[in-house]
C-alpha cells in the first residue's frame, strides 16, 4: 500500500466535507497511526518504502521533543488525517492537567 497516496486521498476528502481546499503537500498534513497496541499523533509522514513507513511525532509540548519513527507497514491497523485545530485544542487541554493528578 502506497500510504502517501491514500493519505492525500483521505485529505481530500476531509477537506470537502469541511468546504475547504485540501492540502497539496504531504509536509503540511498532520496524521495518526494505529499500530497494534498503541497510536502515534500527530505526525507528519516523511517516506515509505516496501515494508515500513517513516513519519516525525510531532511534540505538543515543551518537555518532550520531536521524535523520527518507522513503522512496519504490516503492523499498521489503520491512519488517517488530523483537523489541526482539534491538535491545538487537545495540546491545550493537557497542559491544564498536571500529571501528578493522573496518578491519584
Amino acid at each position: 500500500m502506497n500510504f502517501k497516496e491514500k493519505l492525500f486521498e483521505l485529505e481530500r476528502q476531509f477537506a470537502k466535507e469541511n468546504q475547504r481546499e485540501p492540502k497539496e503537500n504531504v509536509e503540511d498534513l498532520l496524521v495518526t497511526f494505529f499500530f497494534k497496541y498503541q497510536f502515534f499523533e500527530p505526525c507528519k509522514y516523511i517516506s515509505e518504502d516496501e515494508e515500513w513507513v517513516t513519519f516525525l511525532l510531532v511534540s505538543t509540548n515543551e518537555v518532550i521533543e520531536n521524535q523520527i519513527m518507522s513503522l512496519k507497514k504490516e503492523h499498521i491497523i489503520s491512519f488517517g488525517v488530523l483537523d489541526e485545530g482539534n491538535v491545538v485544542e487537545i495540546s491545550n487541554l493537557l497542559k491544564d492537567i498536571e500529571p501528578e493528578s493522573l496518578y491519584q
